[in-house]
């Protein structure tokens, strides 16, 4: 997972605006949180979300060998269990290997520690937004983001 794949466009994005803006608020940590709710949020649906699988394909993100947010947790909350590392090492497709790694990371409890962090990025955004003098718009589109926590989810 790279922090600033998807938050460095958010950054520049924001610099840019507010570089052309008469509005003198700081919106780069606004910006922060976004890119990393974005990025936390992408690789948790693309392991768990039936639409997003439906979408791309099933566990992408385990046929290219990417350490996405619940890899990392479960490689690193289990160091003496190596399945899941030898499982991406694979690039894998082959579909029952990867419901395998998927009830690895639940039984590690991957899942539930990433669905923690996204329920506090979506805490500190809509604060940041508030604070900043709140947005209709982005809060409808943080409502918009909140599928991960679907009853699809696994819980």
């Amino acid at each position: 997972m790279d922090v600033m794949e998807t938050g460095g466009l958010f950054m520049m994005a924001i610099r840019l605006m507010q570089l052309f803006s008469n509005t003198k608020s700081d919106f780069t940590t606004l910006a922060g949180i976004l890119g990393l709710y974005f990025q936390v949020r992408d690789d948790y649906c693309n392991l768990c979300s039936k639409e997003y699988s439906e979408n791309k394909s099933f566990c992408e993100d385990l046929t290219e060998g990417k350490f996405s947010f619940p890899v990392i947790h479960a490689i690193q909350s289990r160091a003496d269990d190596r399945q899941v590392m030898n499982i991406l090492r694979q690039r894998t497709r082959d579909v029952e290997v990867k419901k395998y790694c998927i009830s690895l990371l639940d039984k590690f409890g991957s899942f539930d520690y990433t669905r923690e962090v996204l329920k506090g990025l979506d805490v500190s955004a809509r604060t940041e937004v508030e604070r900043l003098g709140g947005n209709p718009l982005l809060e409808a589109i943080l409502d918009e983001l909140l599928t991960w926590d679907s009853p699809d989810s696994p819980k």
